[in-house]
């Protein structure tokens, strides 16, 4: 990493472009926050870490070298469970030091005690996919190539401290405000910085891309979720919006913008199960607009038909939810109409 693609977005707040390589998502903005040294605040924080593979992890570490900051000094924050923001975080981390989540995506991640949280999402994803329709090769072949399955933080690491609405941390000069946004993971936090108009919004605000909003076990609607979350979150005065990925823009216009986008997905998901009739999980999918280079939806790759799927489920739930469509069993198959 070159000390120019470095940003001191404030004073002792720093934005290092993080590589995502082989990923669409292209980088991830990762932060980091000077610690003053001694007492509260004393140590560095950095926020989100990319995933587990040893190019983030040494581009990481190249930054906030040129910064002077050394992980033996640092805790790590990440906004949500997603393994491009918190893969590489136990494998950062050095003894002493914390790692904070949010609470709910904390126990996401931690599981049953028995199975680690990561096998038990994709295990019932699989099987309401197969509920749906999905073939198991298609299944197999998304599973081996998600970045959630391949990319995640190690299993072993369980000692995360974890947070709650309005918790603070003190980093340096700086107090930041957890602020519980779930939509886009079922524990997505912003981090407002207080008396800043600065706002860490992992990806529940994105600028020139649209947040992934799929499914989750435990949340009837999450899309439904992630709408609220919006409306939460444009309550707050925000001047220095600081995302998860690319280049921030009007914070409270983009919002108007992600509200508005959801909309015409929702109508447009609509209609292509009242146009099938019968219609099915794969079928709806293929038939709505996505902006990927393929030339056609058997053609995606399947890491981006397991999004593709998982967003049209949520906004499947949200259209059952609100009463737009019904949703019908038949052979242990699932189908719906509008």
């Amino acid at each position: 990493m070159l000390r120019e693609q470095i940003e001191e977005v404030l004073p002792g707040i720093y934005r290092l472009p993080v590589p995502l390589k082989g990923n669409p998502l292209k980088e991830l903005n990762s932060y980091a926050i000077r610690g003053s040294g001694e007492g509260e605040g004393g140590k560095h924080l950095l926020i989100d870490v990319g995933f587990r593979t040893e190019s983030c992890r040494e581009e990481l570490l190249e930054g906030l070298s040129l910064l002077g900051i050394q992980m033996e000094d640092t805790d790590i924050l990440v906004t949500h469970l997603h393994a491009d923001h918190c893969g590489n975080g136990p494998d950062l981390i050095k003894e002493g030091n914390k790692i904070y989540i949010s609470r709910v995506d904390g126990e996401f991640i931690l599981g049953n005690g028995k199975e680690d949280g990561v096998a038990v999402l994709h295990n019932i994803r699989v099987e309401r996919l197969r509920r749906n329709g999905i073939q198991e090769e298609l299944i197999q072949e998304m599973l081996a190539s998600t970045p959630s399955k391949n990319l995640a933080p190690d299993r072993s690491y369980r000692d995360y401290t974890l947070l709650d609405e309005g918790d603070e941390l003190k980093a340096g000069d700086y107090t930041l405000k957890a602020v519980y946004t779930p939509g886009h993971t079922p524990g997505q936090m912003c981090f407002e910085i207080l008396g800043t108009g600065a706002m860490l919004l992992g990806d529940h605000v994105l600028f020139d891309i649209t947040p992934n909003i799929t499914d989750w076990p435990g949340m009837e609607d999450a899309l439904g979720s992630y709408l609220d979350s919006l409306e939460k979150i444009d309550g707050y005065e925000v001047t220095l919006p600081l995302p998860g990925h690319r280049k921030p823009a009007d914070f409270h216009q983009r919002i108007k913008a992600l509200k508005a986008h959801h909309q015409r997905r929702l109508e447009e998901c609509r209609q292509v199960i009242k146009k099938l009739g019968k219609a099915r999980l794969y079928e709806i999918t293929g038939n709505m607009t996505w902006k990927i280079r393929a030339n056609s939806w058997d053609d995606f790759p399947p890491a981006q038909r397991w999004f593709a799927l998982g967003e049209c489920l949520s906004h499947i739930d949200h259209l059952k939810k609100t009463n737009q469509i019904t949703q019908h069993e038949e052979g242990g198959q699932i189908w719906y109409e509008a």
